[in-house]
Order: structure tokens, then sequence, then C-alpha cells
């Protein structure tokens, strides 16, 4: 009996410190480490995206992981766009992700480092391949943009109307239009219209041609809507060179090519 009694001990204390074991191995996270990030359901693929699974984009997802990695949660918030806005004016949503120049209110805000460049690009089909160097060669021409984008190097141009504008509602659209020469050009990120094409399964003949380098091109970083983030900054901008140089990143990178 004394035996048993061992064993029946042994197995239980085995049991315990297994379960301990298992809940320490769970980070807990405080309310100060916890960074509540905003996504609209205005979405920017591949870079930021708002489906509840695991696909949230390459800004999303790098924000995730380098911030586990010195000790801080990313809790996603998907919402309109306008209750967004009102989040943040009621300090509910800490950050967001964009480009500084895409914003007139960052004097009280903190900004990491760019995680990836984005830039827009002339896409046309290929039988009417061009290399334009200037916004000014596209005088006259009929260009497809996105409603609600804004093109910063070509808005007096389509305000005056010296280029006439097409807006669309959606990158798909943008893409067909071209591709049924209904415009002469479309303004598209070429990732952003790989990742359409790729996800639509869509087919041009002929092809299109996207004009490299972009233009217009920013650093698509995360703007922290309070100074009480700096020290989150400095600890993020240090681990997200070092992330950028690993195979953690190109894994984010092929997951969204």
């Amino acid at each position: 009996m004394h035996h048993l009694s061992s064993r029946v001990f042994l197995n239980a204390l085995l049991i315990f410190t297994v379960t301990v074991g298992i809940f320490n191995a769970t980070p807990s996270y405080s309310a100060e480490n916890t960074i509540r990030f905003g996504i609209s359901h205005k979405e920017y693929p591949p870079y930021l995206m708002n489906n509840k699974s695991d696909l949230l984009g390459i800004i999303a997802d790098t924000f995730q992981e380098v911030s586990k990695k010195i000790g801080y949660r990313v809790e996603v918030i998907i919402k309109p766009n306008n209750r967004i806005k009102q989040d943040i004016e009621n300090g509910k949503i800490d950050a967001l992700a964009g480009a500084t120049e895409w914003r007139n209110d960052t004097i009280d805000h903190v900004s990491t480092d760019g995680i990836i460049s984005v830039s827009d690009n002339l896409v046309m089909t290929a039988d009417r391949q061009a290399n334009l160097t200037a916004g000014t060669q596209l005088k006259g021409m009929h260009v497809a943009t996105r409603l609600g984008y804004v093109y910063p190097s070509l808005e007096n141009m389509f305000t005056a109307g010296t280029i006439i504008r097409h807006k669309t509602r959606s990158f798909e659209s943008l893409l067909k239009m071209v591709s049924l020469k209904r415009v002469d050009y479309g303004i598209i990120d070429v990732n952003v219209a790989n990742w359409v094409i790729r996800k639509q399964g869509l087919k041009f003949s002929p092809p299109l041609y996207f004009m490299k380098p972009g233009f217009d091109e920013v650093e698509f970083r995360i703007i922290l809507f309070s100074k009480k983030w700096n020290p989150f900054v400095k600890q993020f901008n240090v681990a997200l060179s070092k992330f950028k140089a690993s195979n953690e990143w190109q894994k984010i990178i092929n997951k969204y090519r």
C-alpha cells in the first residue's frame, strides 16, 4: 500500500509540474504592454488587410511579430474608418499603419521606422509600353485611379483637368479598365496589383506592363497616438532592423506573393 501511495503522489506531482510549466510558458501582458491597433475596413493588400484569420497583411503581421519579441501584445481592432477615427479621439485605439506623408496631424504622435516602401506605378498594356519620366508626359491622357486615394505629384494636373482622371471603386476594376483600353494608363502599386491578380485569378491579354521604379514613394510604418510610446518605438526599431535581416521576415513577404 505504501508503494502504491508513493506512485500516486509522484504522478500527481508530475501532473502539477507539467501544468504549472504550461501556464508559465504562456506570456502574460499588462494593459501597459498591450497596443490597440486599428485596421480599417478599407484594405490596402498585401500591406494591410482586414481578414480576421491569419491574413492581416505584411505590415500587421510584422508589427505583431516584432512587438511580441520585445514583450508587447498587439490587439487588432477592425472597424469602419469613421469609427476608427472616433476611437482614436476617445483614446480607445493606440496605433494605425500608414505613412507620415499621408497625415497632417502628427505633432503629438510618434512613429516607427519604415517597415516597407510603397509607391505608385503606372500600369499599361504591354503593346502600349512606354517609359514616362515626368507627370507632364501624361498631359491629355485618360488615367484610372482608386476612389479616395491621393497622388501628390499628379493632384494639381488632375484638378486642372490636364490629366483626365477616372476613379474606380476597386483595384480589380482599375486593372480591367486598363486591360480593356478604356483608359491609357492606371496608377497602382505593383505589389498590390500582383496580389489582386493572383487572388482574383485574373488573366490579361495582352499582358499588363508596370513601369518601374514607381513614384511618390513613402515608407509604410506604425503611427502611435501618444508620446508615451516613445520607449516602445526605440525598442521596436532595434528589433525591426534585426527582424528584417532574418528568415522570419522573408517568410512574411513570401506569404503575400
